[in-house]
């Protein structure tokens, strides 16, 4: 495939930013990638072969045809306005998990080939060191566009390249949509962590089955990402928490067998149509 970029500047080599590298890499060896980051980040990359030429700000990747932005959201507003002051001409896209105000400081800063993004894959873990060039593959890869039209299909064919899905709409649904499959899951998972931990202790804990390992495996995410996601989509997370809170069972409900039989066989048949047969459930 003909790489539709053939240089791309990366702001943010962590998890999501160097595994678009290492995609990158092994799509189109020859297409050259400049990064910007820590020093430390940096280094790693170069150790790596990920990036061929580095920069200390997002200002300095200016001169790419395709710049992601995969820096956390509470950084995102300063990169976004310092390519614009730059004046930056290639297409720009970012990987946030949140996008009304991503958009909004997008079309404030002037960068009119500007299309929101979000690749729905990801780890508990970040930073460069868990990166893996396969983390997008048959992966969603949620797109919103501003006023740049044309510069979809050329983006469309760089997240398929990565083994991404691209998939359409509007960034008010991304952010209700996320705070229902995403955040959500985030928090029950956190505070189910909390809740059994403090009430039964690492010994009651440690005889907890694979469930309970699955269902809080986010626990481990990192508090700092987090606080900048759900501070920003807080309105549509708080609606997901309450619509949950009202959903769950009253005292009466919990063994009633009829209130466990609809919920159940309901749970169990969404679930089937969302999650084909042949679906992994990494």
């Amino acid at each position: 495939m003909t790489p539709p970029f053939g240089r791309v500047g990366i702001a943010g080599l962590g998890l999501i930013g160097g595994s678009i590298a290492m995609g990158i890499r092994a799509a189109w060896p020859a297409v050259t990638i400049t990064a910007c980051d820590r020093a430390d980040r940096l280094e790693a990359g170069r150790r790596r072969g990920l990036i061929d030429a580095e920069v200390s700000e997002a200002a300095g990747l200016a001169a790419s045809e395709c710049i992601v932005l995969a820096v956390p959201m509470a950084a995102m507003r300063d990169v976004i306005d310092q390519l614009g002051r730059c004046r930056a001409r290639g297409i720009i896209t970012d990987v946030g998990s949140t996008k009304r105000a991503v958009m909004a400081a997008a079309a404030a800063a002037g960068l009119r080939r500007f299309i929101g993004g979000h690749p729905m894959a990801g780890s508990e873990h970040a930073g460069l060191e868990h990166a893996r060039a396969d983390l997008f593959r048959g992966r969603p890869w949620l797109l919103v566009a501003s006023a740049a039209t044309e510069a979809d299909k050329a983006v469309e064919t760089f997240i398929t390249a990565l083994g991404g899905h691209p998939r359409w709409l509007s960034a008010e649904n991304h952010d209700r949509t996320m705070a229902y499959v995403s955040h959500l899951p985030q928090l029950l998972a956190t505070t189910l962590m909390n809740v059994a931990s403090r009430q039964v202790g690492e010994e009651g804990v440690a005889a907890g089955g694979p469930a309970f390992v699955e269902m809080t495996r986010l626990a481990s995410s990192p508090s700092a990402l987090w606080q900048g996601i759900l501070s920003e989509n807080a309105d549509f997370t708080t609606e997901a928490l309450k619509r949950f809170v009202d959903a769950l069972p009253d005292g009466a409900d919990v063994g009633s067998a009829a209130w466990v039989r609809e919920a159940f066989t309901h749970a169990s048949q969404a679930r089937q149509r969302w999650l084909p047969a042949d679906r992994s459930e990494d």
